[in-house]
Protein backbone atom coordinates (compact mmCIF):
# COMPACT_ATOMS: atom_id res chain seq x y z
CA UNK A 1 0.00 0.00 0.00
CA UNK A 2 2.77 2.42 0.96
CA UNK A 3 4.68 1.64 -2.25
CA UNK A 4 1.55 2.28 -4.34
CA UNK A 5 1.02 5.61 -2.60
CA UNK A 6 4.62 6.66 -3.31
CA UNK A 7 4.31 5.75 -6.99
CA UNK A 8 1.01 7.68 -7.19
CA UNK A 9 2.63 10.71 -5.54
CA UNK A 10 5.60 10.54 -7.92
CA UNK A 11 3.27 10.35 -10.90
CA UNK A 12 1.32 13.35 -9.60
CA UNK A 13 4.54 15.39 -9.35
CA UNK A 14 5.52 14.31 -12.87
CA UNK A 15 2.11 15.20 -14.30
CA UNK A 16 2.07 18.57 -12.55
CA UNK A 17 5.53 19.35 -13.94
CA UNK A 18 4.41 18.21 -17.40
CA UNK A 19 1.24 20.31 -17.34
CA UNK A 20 3.21 23.39 -16.30
CA UNK A 21 5.82 22.67 -18.97
CA UNK A 22 3.30 22.92 -21.79
CA UNK A 23 1.93 26.23 -20.56
CA UNK A 24 5.09 28.16 -19.71
CA UNK A 25 8.12 28.83 -21.88
CA UNK A 26 11.37 27.60 -20.29
CA UNK A 27 12.57 31.19 -19.87
CA UNK A 28 9.62 31.92 -17.55
CA UNK A 29 9.13 28.65 -15.68
CA UNK A 30 9.56 28.33 -11.91
CA UNK A 31 12.54 26.00 -12.36
CA UNK A 32 14.69 28.23 -14.59
CA UNK A 33 18.25 28.08 -13.31
CA UNK A 34 17.34 25.81 -10.38
CA UNK A 35 19.29 22.61 -9.73
CA UNK A 36 17.08 19.53 -9.84
CA UNK A 37 18.60 16.28 -8.59
CA UNK A 38 16.70 13.18 -9.72
CA UNK A 39 18.02 10.40 -7.49
CA UNK A 40 17.32 6.97 -8.98
CA UNK A 41 17.61 4.28 -6.32
CA UNK A 42 15.26 1.74 -7.88
CA UNK A 43 16.39 -0.15 -10.96
CA UNK A 44 14.26 -1.35 -13.86
CA UNK A 45 14.55 -4.94 -12.64
CA UNK A 46 13.07 -3.99 -9.25
CA UNK A 47 10.17 -1.78 -10.37
CA UNK A 48 10.17 -0.30 -13.86
CA UNK A 49 7.60 2.38 -12.94
CA UNK A 50 9.97 4.37 -10.75
CA UNK A 51 12.85 4.76 -13.23
CA UNK A 52 10.30 5.54 -15.96
CA UNK A 53 8.86 8.39 -13.88
CA UNK A 54 12.39 9.57 -13.00
CA UNK A 55 13.27 9.90 -16.70
CA UNK A 56 9.98 11.73 -17.35
CA UNK A 57 10.52 14.17 -14.48
CA UNK A 58 14.10 14.84 -15.60
CA UNK A 59 12.74 15.59 -19.08
CA UNK A 60 10.03 17.90 -17.65
CA UNK A 61 12.53 19.79 -15.46
CA UNK A 62 14.91 20.19 -18.39
CA UNK A 63 12.10 21.59 -20.54
CA UNK A 64 11.39 24.10 -17.73
CA UNK A 65 14.95 25.44 -17.85
CA UNK A 66 16.31 23.60 -14.81
CA UNK A 67 19.86 22.33 -14.49
CA UNK A 68 19.16 18.62 -14.09
CA UNK A 69 21.27 15.83 -12.66
CA UNK A 70 20.28 12.17 -12.78
CA UNK A 71 22.08 10.29 -10.00
CA UNK A 72 22.03 6.49 -10.31
CA UNK A 73 22.43 4.83 -6.93
CA UNK A 74 21.61 1.56 -5.12
CA UNK A 75 19.63 -0.77 -7.42
CA UNK A 76 19.72 1.70 -10.31
CA UNK A 77 23.54 1.65 -10.74
CA UNK A 78 23.31 -1.67 -12.58
CA UNK A 79 20.95 -0.03 -15.11
CA UNK A 80 23.98 1.85 -16.47
CA UNK A 81 25.82 -1.41 -17.23
CA UNK A 82 27.12 -1.94 -20.75
CA UNK A 83 27.70 -5.57 -21.70
CA UNK A 84 29.60 -6.38 -24.90
CA UNK A 85 28.97 -2.89 -26.20
CA UNK A 86 25.23 -2.96 -25.54
CA UNK A 87 23.08 -1.65 -22.68
CA UNK A 88 21.37 -4.11 -20.38
CA UNK A 89 18.40 -2.53 -18.57
CA UNK A 90 18.49 0.73 -20.54
CA UNK A 91 17.78 -1.26 -23.70
CA UNK A 92 14.10 -1.45 -22.69
CA UNK A 93 12.03 0.17 -25.42
CA UNK A 94 10.05 3.28 -24.63
CA UNK A 95 6.35 2.42 -24.86
CA UNK A 96 4.61 4.08 -27.83
CA UNK A 97 1.91 5.41 -25.51
CA UNK A 98 4.56 7.12 -23.35
CA UNK A 99 6.13 8.71 -26.43
CA UNK A 100 2.71 10.04 -27.46
CA UNK A 101 2.08 11.44 -23.97
CA UNK A 102 5.47 13.18 -23.84
CA UNK A 103 5.19 14.52 -27.40
CA UNK A 104 1.84 16.09 -26.52
CA UNK A 105 3.42 17.94 -23.59
CA UNK A 106 6.84 18.97 -24.84
CA UNK A 107 8.21 20.46 -28.04
CA UNK A 108 11.07 17.99 -28.17
CA UNK A 109 12.20 15.44 -28.99
CA UNK A 110 10.17 15.51 -32.17
CA UNK A 111 8.30 12.40 -33.28
CA UNK A 112 10.67 11.59 -36.16
CA UNK A 113 13.74 11.44 -33.91
CA UNK A 114 12.23 10.35 -30.59
CA UNK A 115 14.55 7.95 -28.71
CA UNK A 116 13.60 4.28 -29.08
CA UNK A 117 14.84 3.07 -25.69
CA UNK A 118 15.98 4.39 -22.33
CA UNK A 119 19.66 4.42 -23.30
CA UNK A 120 18.88 6.66 -26.28
CA UNK A 121 16.70 8.83 -24.03
CA UNK A 122 19.52 9.10 -21.49
CA UNK A 123 21.93 10.14 -24.26
CA UNK A 124 19.39 12.65 -25.61
CA UNK A 125 18.89 14.15 -22.13
CA UNK A 126 22.66 14.27 -21.62
CA UNK A 127 23.08 15.96 -25.00
CA UNK A 128 20.60 18.63 -23.83
CA UNK A 129 22.67 19.27 -20.69
CA UNK A 130 21.50 16.72 -18.11
CA UNK A 131 24.39 15.64 -15.91
CA UNK A 132 24.50 11.85 -15.44
CA UNK A 133 26.25 10.58 -12.31
CA UNK A 134 26.42 7.41 -10.26
CA UNK A 135 27.58 6.15 -6.87
CA UNK A 136 31.17 5.13 -7.63
CA UNK A 137 31.58 3.31 -4.32
CA UNK A 138 28.62 1.07 -5.06
CA UNK A 139 29.87 0.42 -8.59
CA UNK A 140 33.21 -0.66 -7.15
CA UNK A 141 31.53 -2.79 -4.47
CA UNK A 142 29.45 -4.62 -7.09
CA UNK A 143 32.51 -5.12 -9.36
CA UNK A 144 31.14 -2.87 -12.12
CA UNK A 145 34.26 -0.71 -11.81
CA UNK A 146 37.75 -1.05 -10.36
CA UNK A 147 37.87 2.27 -8.51
CA UNK A 148 35.49 4.83 -7.03
CA UNK A 149 36.30 7.22 -9.91
CA UNK A 150 36.31 4.56 -12.64
CA UNK A 151 33.45 4.30 -15.15
CA UNK A 152 34.28 0.62 -15.61
CA UNK A 153 31.50 -1.34 -17.33
CA UNK A 154 29.01 1.52 -17.07
CA UNK A 155 27.71 4.17 -19.47
CA UNK A 156 30.67 6.32 -20.53
CA UNK A 157 28.57 9.52 -20.31
CA UNK A 158 28.06 8.89 -16.57
CA UNK A 159 30.42 10.41 -14.04
CA UNK A 160 31.31 8.34 -10.95
CA UNK A 161 31.02 10.10 -7.60
CA UNK A 162 32.78 9.25 -4.35
CA UNK A 163 30.53 9.29 -1.28
CA UNK A 164 31.56 12.79 -0.18
CA UNK A 165 30.94 14.09 -3.72
CA UNK A 166 27.53 12.42 -3.70
CA UNK A 167 26.68 14.32 -0.51
CA UNK A 168 27.83 17.60 -2.05
CA UNK A 169 25.64 17.02 -5.10
CA UNK A 170 22.66 16.36 -2.82
CA UNK A 171 23.39 19.48 -0.77
CA UNK A 172 23.59 21.81 -3.79
CA UNK A 173 20.20 20.73 -5.22
CA UNK A 174 17.31 23.19 -5.06
CA UNK A 175 14.84 20.37 -5.72
CA UNK A 176 15.52 16.76 -4.72
CA UNK A 177 13.38 13.95 -6.16
CA UNK A 178 13.90 10.28 -5.27
CA UNK A 179 12.76 7.28 -7.28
Amino acid sequence: MKKGWLVAAALAVAMAACTTAKNLPASEGPLVGKRVLVHLKTGFAQDDNQPCVAFNVAHAALMQGARVEMLFDAGAVVDLKIWQGKPTSLAYELPEKLKTILQAQFPEPRKENFPRNYQELLHWLHGKGVEVTFNGSLAQLTSLSDDVHDVGQLEPIAKPLALVELLHHRQRADLYLVY
